[in-house]
């Protein structure tokens, strides 16, 4: 029998827009219209600011239901500096705020707890909250000790290996280890995770989003949208820029989102005189298709050290709306890989503003490549990718792992 009542503990959740808030609403969502009672314990939203939204400040929705889902949000302290004490700081401190409420008896003990890393110590917590005889599922979006490291946030010394360490024994207490891919998976079975680990990749809302025509009005606009922060290497994007407007100064780039970077961006911008790139604000969830529709190409640059740490939600997202894109990676990368297997983009050397700037160029004078790509790219997402096909799976093992002694 499936369990009725279920604990996720995640540090972010609805209303942020990007980032693991909206796959941390799809799971629980998901849980929910199966027929569980699921809570999210939370912080208080702010992600990629680093201010709490207004809505919340001051202690306001504190408990509140977002689509079946109770959500109860701890105080949460919110780091200006974007460092790796700063973060790990506020991640201790939703950890002591998640520890105090389960003493207190705000927050119940349950038998079934996920639990979602970035943030180990989120993973942590979830442990804390897991009755005796329960089960804990961590879920690894970002493998916290290599992503710090291959950013240069920590060097290779007592730093990493502690952060490694604090890994290996918050995750072999779980019951099963969820990863997006086989390499993530090597990944931590190289730090000394022995725990179970399964892959379940990153999905997509097929339903939600849908390919749209493109404009016949607006100019060729290449778009990156989404967070605008340091794994994004989005250095690349304004060295693109300036080849672009040597080459072909009639195609716009577009850098659309919110970030710790956003400020230096535009600082760069207006050093190097670039009239062909803007910044715009992220759409709101409900625009998802339009916005998206709205590039003709799509930029998914990345920092290289950090390429084997992550997997980029945003690639799928412009599969499913039918966009070729571009993406900067090394070819020993998941995301080179995921090029080949899939047909759908262009993969690029990191770094490379002329290769860059090539790749864009082939797309831009070819349409029906862009549509072919674009075509590949949904029909890759539906068939190995769908929300409903993914987590329906997820929630099946999930069963599984709950009926057994």
């Amino acid at each position: 029998m499936p369990p009725s009542q279920v604990l996720f503990v995640t540090q972010y959740y609805r209303p942020e827009l990007i980032g693991s808030a909206p796959f941390s609403a799809d799971i629980a969502e998901w849980l929910a219209d199966s027929g569980r009672h699921v809570t999210v314990l939370t912080g208080l939203p702010h992600y990629p600011s680093a201010e709490v939204f207004p809505e919340y400040r001051k202690g306001r929705a504190t408990r509140e239901t977002f689509n079946g889902v109770m959500v109860e949000r701890l105080g949460a302290w919110v780091p200006r500096s974007r460092s790796a004490a700063s973060r790990i700081l506020g991640e201790a401190w939703f950890l002591m705020n998640g520890a105090f409420a389960l003493a207190t008896g705000r927050i119940a003990r349950h038998a079934v707890v996920l639990s979602l890393c970035p943030s180990i110590l989120s993973v942590a917590l979830g442990g804390l909250a897991r009755l005796r005889d329960g089960r804990s599922v961590a879920i690894v979006h970002d493998i916290q000790s290599g992503l710090a490291r291959g950013l240069g946030m920590v060097g290779g010394g007592w730093t990493a290996r502690l952060m490694q360490a604090c890994e290996r024994m918050v995750l072999n207490r779980a019951d099963l280890v969820v990863v997006l891919s086989p390499e993530m998976a090597g990944e931590l079975r190289r730090i000394g995770v022995t725990a179970p680990i399964e892959v379940v990749p990153i999905w997509v809302d097929t339903d939600q989003i849908r390919p749209l025509p493109p404009s016949a009005t607006q100019p060729m606009t290449v778009l990156y949208s989404g967070n605008l922060g340091r794994k994004q290497g989005l250095g690349q994007v304004i060295d693109l820029a300036e080849v672009l407007r040597e080459r072909r100064p009639e195609i716009r780039v577009v850098l659309r989102g919110n970030g710790n970077q956003a400020k230096s961006l535009s600082d760069e911008i207006a050093r190097r005189g670039l009239t062909n790139v803007s910044l715009e604000e992220l759409l709101p969830d409900a625009g998802l298709s339009e916005g998206l529709a709205s590039g003709d190409i799509h930029l998914v640059p990345l920092d290289p050290d950090a390429a084997s740490f992550v997997v980029p939600s945003k690639m799928f997202n412009i599969m499913a709306a039918g966009r070729a894109f571009v993406a900067t990676a090394r070819p020993e990368s998941v995301i080179a890989r995921l090029c080949q297997r899939s047909g759908a983009f262009l993969c690029v050397p990191p770094n490379d503003a002329a290769a860059f700037a090539e790749a864009i160029v082939a797309l831009a004078d070819d349409p029906d490549l862009r549509a072919e790509m674009g075509a590949r790219g949904r029909a890759f997402v539906e068939r190995h990718l769908a929300k409903r096909k993914v987590l329906g799976e997820f929630v099946t093992r999930l069963d599984a792992l709950c009926a057994r002694q």
